[in-house]
């Protein structure tokens, strides 16, 4: 029980550091698109050390065996590479390079939480809010690979927004839902 109320607090501070960086893309959002491989790098890279230390530290579960552990050494990986990618490069294809980094991992994210959806999730609002979602990151995705330029990164960075907040909110409200269902039962 103790793990789990951990594991909730976790929760939250990750939506409250999520929900201000919301904020602050939102605010920044031109200044953001102007630096977009060095934000979207440094997102990635945040993403990929949470994705690795979240599962084994509060799942408790084997650093090998997790999935999760392997999406963390992409995220890290894709992050890096955006962060070292020549800087000598014109500036605009910078950001066609960084959309279609930025559109890969989005998919190869929504894999994982559409797994998490069937798998893991129990509740069904929770499910579907999710599950359209990810159907809407992946077709942006798609869009971002396909025109990769500014426009579609400004579009991006909204849908961002959303991402942001459900990316927490979402485990956390599931942890809620099914603590309060034990506790009835």
């Amino acid at each position: 029980m103790h793990k789990e109320k951990s594991h909730i607090k976790y929760l939250f501070v990750k939506l409250a550091v999520f929900v201000a960086l919301a904020i602050c893309v939102f605010i920044f959002r031109e200044a953001l698109i102007e630096h977009l491989k060095y934000f979207i790098g440094g997102l990635m890279l945040l993403y990929g050390v949470e994705e690795i230390l979240f599962e084994v530290i509060f799942h408790g579960k084997n650093f090998w065996k997790c999935e999760k552990t392997y999406l963390g050494f992409v995220e890290l990986i894709l992050g890096t590479t955006l962060f070292f990618y020549p800087l000598e490069a014109e500036p605009a294809e910078v950001v066609k390079m960084t959309c279609v980094i930025w559109a890969a991992w989005s998919i190869i994210r929504e894999a994982f939480e559409i797994r998490e959806l069937v798998v893991e999730i129990k509740s069904v609002v929770l499910t579907i809010i999710s599950g359209i979602e990810s159907v809407a990151v992946i077709v942006l995705s798609v869009m971002l690979i396909l025109e990769p330029g500014e426009h579609h990164a400004m579009i991006h960075l909204y849908l961002l927004l959303a991402e942001l907040v459900l990316t927490p909110l979402v485990p956390l409200l599931d942890e809620i839902i099914e603590e309060r269902k034990q506790k009835r039962d």
